[in-house]
C-alpha cells in the first residue's frame, strides 16, 4: 500500500469556486479509498495565495515528507493548483524536490501520477506548457515596453537621479535632485577630479562616472532593449545643456 501526504489549500476566491478545505479532503479520501492508497497525515492551509512564499503548512508537508523516517511515496492533491499555481514553480517543486528524494506526485483532478509512465508524459507536457506561458510573458513584457517607448513614456527600471517617475510612465524633474546633477557637472567642466567629485556628493567614482555619461541629463532618454533589440530615443526634460555636457565629458 502506498504511503501519501495530502496537501490541501484554500483562498477567499477559492471558497466561492466550490473547492473549501473540506470538498478537497472528501475528494483525495475518496480517492485513496478506491485506490488503496494510505493517507498519513494531511496538511491545510487556509485563507493563503499559492504565491505566498510563507506557507506554513506547505513548508511542513516538504519537511515531513523529506524525513526518510516517515517512509512517504506520494505528495497528493484535489488539483495541480493547490500546490502551485504557476506552472514553473509546481515543475521546480516536483524536479526538484520530489523526484531526487523519489516522492511522486499525485492530482486527483487532472488524474496524473508521476510514479508511472503516463504520469511524467503529462509532466513534459506542463514544462512545455511553462515554457510557453514564459515565452508568452516575456512577448507581452516586451510589447509593453517597445509601445510605452514609442509613446514616449518612461519604460522601466530604476529613476535617473534628478527625475521623479509620474503615473508610472511619465519622468519630471526633481528640482532637489537636480541641483546636485547640475553641480557634479559644473565642477567637472572646471576640471575637478571625479575622486573630489564623489567626496562631496558621497558617491562612488563609479556612480559619478555613469551620470556624467547619462544623456538623459541633456534631455535624451535613450533606451537599448536586449530583448526586444530595439532602439528608441525620446526627449525628456533637461538638467544640463548640451554645451556643460559634452564639456563635462571631454575634460581631462
Amino acid at each position: 500500500m502506498k504511503n501519501v501526504v495530502a496537501y490541501v489549500r484554500v483562498s477567499s476566491q477559492s471558497q466561492v469556486e466550490n473547492t473549501s478545505i473540506e470538498t478537497q479532503i472528501e475528494k483525495i479520501e475518496l480517492h485513496c479509498k478506491l485506490h488503496d492508497i494510505n493517507i498519513i497525515k494531511t496538511f491545510k492551509d487556509e485563507g493563503i495565495s499559492a504565491k505566498d512564499t510563507e506557507r506554513k503548512a506547505y513548508n511542513e508537508m516538504l519537511e515531513y515528507i523529506l524525513n526518510k523516517d516517515n517512509n512517504i511515496d506520494s505528495v497528493i492533491v484535489y488539483k495541480s493548483d493547490r500546490l502551485h499555481r504557476s506552472l514553473k514553480n509546481l515543475l521546480i517543486t516536483i524536479e526538484d524536490i520530489f523526484i531526487p528524494n523519489e516522492i511522486s506526485f499525485i492530482s486527483i483532478t487532472e488524474q496524473f501520477d508521476t510514479s508511472n509512465a503516463q504520469g511524467m508524459l503529462f509532466l513534459q507536457m506542463l514544462g512545455s506548457f511553462a515554457e510557453f506561458e514564459r515565452k508568452i510573458i516575456n512577448e507581452r513584457t516586451k510589447n509593453g515596453r517597445l509601445s510605452k517607448g514609442k509613446s514616449e513614456l518612461y519604460v522601466g527600471g530604476r529613476v535617473p537621479l534628478g527625475y521623479n517617475l509620474i503615473d508610472n510612465d511619465t519622468l519630471t524633474l526633481n528640482y532637489q535632485e537636480a541641483e546636485i546633477i547640475k553641480d557634479i557637472f559644473k565642477m567637472r567642466t572646471k576640471g575637478i577630479s571625479i575622486g573630489k567629485i564623489a567626496l562631496k556628493h558621497n558617491m562612488s567614482k563609479s556612480k559619478i562616472h555613469y551620470i556624467l555619461n547619462n544623456k538623459i541629463y541633456m534631455g535624451v532618454y535613450n533606451y537599448h532593449g536586449k530583448k526586444e533589440k530595439n532602439k528608441i530615443s525620446f526627449k525628456v526634460p533637461p538638467i544640463v545643456s548640451n554645451y556643460i555636457w559634452n564639456k563635462a565629458n571631454h575634460t581631462t
